[in-house]
């Protein structure tokens, strides 16, 4: 095995957090302050997620010690119904891999005290198994085996220790049995893939794939850490009994289960918050054991416990989900479509059976028909009897006719003898159930089809293949290789119309980046609608210069203030590029301050970022002063608006635009009133348009406050920025 960096496990710099999660099948549950979510990746790469708020916990939770107790019954019981309701969900929506038929007990319950008492019967039952069992191999069976060293061996103290090591490798060699099977496999890998997500937010990085995989899949506070504190204290907790007879054996250590629990809470709470080289050595045997509980993810697995997490990081006020989403979380199916569809597919299975009855009535009928055929021509009147023709059609009815009943029929009266149609078989049932589970329709179409049609559409645009293959990812959750290697699987309807809705949108103007919701900026993601503007290129040099020049007046926590913030793309990249940086960032815009603190949360600056509602210096206190004021403020004149793009006059928000008759409105507000808001030596940064340079400088010059006043200019050698200092 290659040797653990522990630098990259207790990383300095980190911000422990309660966040805490478990693998299921097929999916990652977390657990955050208020909620649990649920995510989970159906075998038809459907995302799954489900979240529910958590009960306030109780005042022994809260009591050292006695809150080892506590968890470890709530993790135990907890732990099992989540992997319980994970079962349940692929049973559901993949019958065709994971349904089994209900067992008599079961079924029994079912029918007499419904659904919900069978669950938690279910529940009971596997809870008690696991808890018997556990004791039986970990607790009895070790202890049992070892007393027969009792004749050779005196010393109690070397009995207790040859007992915990003979636990902890009857432990270790479990997991090495079961981490062979597949679906164990996958479970670790997504064990690896929770923790990778948590280390991936307490280092307040970005929450996607491509930064999570970066991390250890180890992290100091994982449950099987605490497995280990529990062997390794129980060991020495034992070792202090002596060695009594094997009854009482047997009993203290059944006993000393819950003390043993709460110490090892209380050391595995310690060690994920402390980086000291004791709790590195404390923590060796659990992450060793980590090394075999967990296994590297794949993105597609990043992904899910991604979206699991998110699901927990949000306000209290937000209303539980259960449904089908995207990679973001945002529904894609309600429960109540789910729900409709459930309902058709218990219609049509009715209609099955009822046809079934029905063909199975049929088919006994032609039978007596065929036999009362045969014998009048034979026996009864042979000269006057059926002829060849009616006694082979009714012979090549019946051979048509599945009489096992798995043939759907509907009777005609036809030559005074009933005669059945097929009209579908079991097969073609069953297609139309995963149909209607996967909500696909007669209008199927493939990625590939769906995706050419939209490049056609698109073709008359510069970038239109391009553009129509970020819009299909958008509109799937599905990157451009799945795109390719999925190219041949049938598209959900769902997914279509919105990838249809989409290119006709992009048709008639609408910017690209509304109908993805992002763009990229400084190499950081951003949320966008119509509410902002689209963060551009060239406001680039803007912020690379501003970043400059904070990094050369080296300052201990700068402060810095983005005026007119819109998606707040300026103030964000500057808190994420300086990261002692406090940003305030304001708007008169409602909609746009909750687009920006959307973005603040997306790119990890939040905790130093402040949003504040309010027409430009309006929304300041008047005593405040700031490092640095920036503003890329509205500066198109208003009668140059209406020449502009479709896709800019029609769907930008104008008032983001406008800056008056000759675009200087706004210029004119901060030449006199940033002073007042600027420490002596602070520095004024202003976007400009490409012919105002001269015009801003002689309003900054008037003021009579700056000096080394200077012009930026953009790639393109065009005017696009102007710096000032506060005298």
């Amino acid at each position: 095995m290659a040797k653990i960096d522990y630098d990259k496990i207790f990383i300095d710099g980190a911000c422990p957090t309660a966040i805490g999660g478990q693998a299921v099948m097929e999916g990652v549950m977390m657990q955050g302050p208020d909620r649990l979510a649920l995510a989970m990746r159906l075998p038809s790469g459907e995302l799954y997620l489900k979240t529910k708020l958590k009960k306030k916990p109780s005042r022994a939770a809260k009591i050292p010690f006695v809150r080892g107790i506590v968890s470890f019954v709530n993790a135990l019981v907890g732990g099992m119904g989540t992997l319980m309701e994970s079962a349940d969900i692929l049973e559901t929506y993949a019958p065709e891999q994971y349904a089994e038929e209900p067992g008599k007990i079961e079924a029994w319950i079912n029918k007499k005290f419904g659904e919900k008492a069978a669950w938690n019967f279910l529940m009971t039952t596997a809870l008690l198994f696991a808890v018997v069992v556990s004791i039986v191999f970990f607790v009895i069976l070790p202890t049992w085996v070892v007393n027969f060293l009792g004749k050779w061996i005196q010393n109690a103290f070397v009995l207790n220790l040859i007992e915990g090591v003979l636990r902890i490798a009857m432990f270790v060699g479990y997991v090495v049995a079961i981490r062979r099977m597949s679906d164990i496999k996958t479970l670790f890998q997504y064990h690896g893939a929770e923790h990778k997500s948590i280390h991936c937010f307490e280092n307040d990085r970005v929450l996607c794939p491509e930064n999570a995989e970066e991390f250890y899949t180890l992290h100091p506070r994982c449950g099987t850490s605490f497995l280990v504190f529990v062997l390794l204290i129980s060991l020495l907790l034992f070792s202090f009994l002596g060695w009594p007879n094997l009854v009482w054996r047997i009993t203290s250590r059944i006993l000393l289960i819950p003390v043993i629990a709460a110490i090892s809470f209380e050391l595995l709470r310690w060690a994920g918050r402390s980086n000291g080289k004791i709790v590195r050595i404390l923590s060796w045997p659990g992450l060793q054991l980590q090394r075999l509980t967990t296994a590297e993810p794949d993105r597609d697995q990043l992904e899910v416990a991604l979206l699991s997490l998110k699901a927990v990081l949000v306000d209290p006020g937000v209303p539980e989900i259960e449904g089908f989403v995207d990679k973001d979380g945002n529904p894609v199916r309600s429960k109540a479509e789910m729900k409709e569809v459930e309902r058709e597919m218990e219609a049509w299975a009715a209609d099955v059976e009822a046809h079934t009855e029905a063909n199975k009535k049929a088919a006994a009928e032609a039978i007596d028909d065929l036999t009362r055929i045969e014998e009048r021509s034979v026996f009864e009147d042979p000269a006057n009897g059926a002829s060849d023709d009616e006694i082979f059609s009714a012979i090549d009815f019946l051979d048509g006719l599945d009489t096992d009943g798995y043939t759907l029929v509907a009777p005609e009266e036809t030559d005074g003898r009933t005669l059945v149609r097929a009209i579908a078989d079991r097969e073609a049932m069953e297609a139309k159930a995963r149909t209607l589970a996967r909500r696909y329709t007669k209008d199927i179409k493939t990625y590939e089809n769906a995706l050419s049609w939209g490049k056609a559409a698109l073709s008359m645009l510069p970038n239109g293949k391009n553009e129509a293959r970020m819009i299909m990812s958008y509109a799937t959750g599905l990157g451009t290789t799945e795109l390719i290697t999925r190219s041949k699987e049938l598209m959900r309807e769902d997914d279509f119309e919105e990838f249809q809705k989409r290119i006709y949108a992009r048709i008639e103007g609408v910017p690209l980046q509304y109908i993805v919701g992002m763009q990229e900026f400084m190499g950081l993601p951003f949320r966008v609608n119509e509410s902002v503007l689209i963060p551009r290129l060239d406001t680039e040099v803007l912020v690379e210069n501003v970043i400059e020049t904070i990094n050369r007046m080296n300052l201990i926590r700068p402060e810095v203030l983005d005026l007119c913030t819109g998606s707040g793309a300026i103030g964000i990249s500057i808190a994420a590029k300086v990261p002692d940086a406090v940003v305030t960032m304001t708007d008169v815009s409602e909609k746009a301050l909750q687009t920006a603190m959307s973005n603040a949360g997306l790119n990890g600056v939040n905790r130093r970022c402040i949003f504040l509602l309010g027409d430009m210096f309006d929304a300041i206190p008047e005593d405040k002063r700031y490092d640095v004021i920036v503003c890329n403020p509205p500066y198109i004149p208003s009668d140059v608006i209406d020449t502009l793009d479709i896709e800019v006059k029609e769907h930008e928000p104008r008032m983001a635009l406008d800056g008056g008759k000759d675009g200087l409105d706004y210029y004119r507000i901060i030449a006199d009133k940033a002073s007042m808001h600027l420490k002596t030596g602070g520095v004024l940064a202003l976007e400009i348009g490409a012919e105002q340079a001269s015009d801003v400088k002689k309003l900054l010059n008037k003021a009579n406050t700056y000096e080394g006043i200077r012009v930026i200019r953009d790639l393109a050698h065009l005017d696009r920025a102007i710096l000032a200092t506060r005298k």
